[in-house]
């Protein structure tokens, strides 16, 4: 599969920048705002949850709405963009059926198209930084680092659900509750500290917090992460990202049958 995206001709090139448009411009076909929803909803639920949470956590985080804003971007990007990946095979079946089409567009270009709203959502951050007091600097160029590892997470587990979801539909409702519990398990709109000692050791295995907790010290404190929460966030993206391409490339001629 890594041999098919490099070696991609004009057509399959003109393909994906067409299923990165419609995947991005459809999320606000019917939307009177569009894409400014882009930049209402992230903003929108920052103001309800620092009004609700920002008075119980005022003694943990200093300027929770570019602490709770941090994290929703990034979390929001991985549901996102793994889900829409989990349904690109199935949503698009029509169109494998009666043509050959290389079957990782449709994930990859899924989750790019989910990348850019997650970059558009970060301008929302970026405002809400400089109205709180915090600045950028050099040192948030390396903000970059934490969101590769993301990416790549996110195209290895997109690859694995879109193989996995053509066999087993359920995987779409199970998935769907396995967010929601790894949203409360990611750190969001609390402090780690409030978690008791024996337990936060099972938080630190989880990579989205990880990585989320990297691009908080980043922009927010500005220092280094930890240099061994990079290193095992970013093999473990990379395993996954190797597995799903294994996975992907043994099943997607047979997935057609399951269509």
């Amino acid at each position: 599969m890594f041999k098919e995206m490099i070696k991609k001709n004009t057509s399959e090139h003109f393909l994906l920048k067409q299923l990165i448009k419609k995947n991005f411009t459809a999320k606000y076909k019917d939307s009177i705002l569009g894409i400014l929803w882009s930049f209402i909803n992230p903003l929108l639920t920052m103001l309800l949850l620092t009004a609700i949470f920002s008075t119980i956590f005022s003694g943990n985080i200093a300027n929770y709405p570019v602490y709770f804003l941090a994290g929703r971007c990034l979390f929001d990007f991985f549901s996102a963009g793994t889900k829409i990946a989990m349904n690109s095979i199935k949503g698009n079946s029509g169109i494998l059926k009666r043509i050959y089409v290389p079957r990782y567009i449709f994930a990859f270009g899924g989750i790019c198209s989910e990348f850019i709203n997650f970059i558009i959502s970060l301008i929302i951050l970026v405002a809400v930084m400089y109205l709180t007091g915090l600045h950028l600097t050099l040192m948030s160029v390396l903000a970059i680092v934490p969101m590769i590892i993301l990416f790549v997470m996110v195209v290895g587990i997109g690859l694995i659900l879109s193989i996995v979801c053509t066999y087993f539909r359920d995987i779409e409702y199970l998935y769907n509750i396995f967010t929601i519990l790894l949203m409360y398990a990611s750190a969001l709109f609390y402090p780690a500290e409030i978690i008791p000692e024996a337990l936060r050791q099972y938080l630190y295995l989880n990579p989205v917090y990880l990585i989320i907790d990297q691009f908080r010290d980043i922009i927010m404190y500005n220092t280094l992460p930890n240099i061994m929460s990079v290193i095992n966030t970013s093999l473990f993206a990379l395993i996954v990202l190797v597995a799903g391409v294994i996975i992907f490339t043994k099943y997607q001629r047979k997935i057609t049958l399951e269509l």
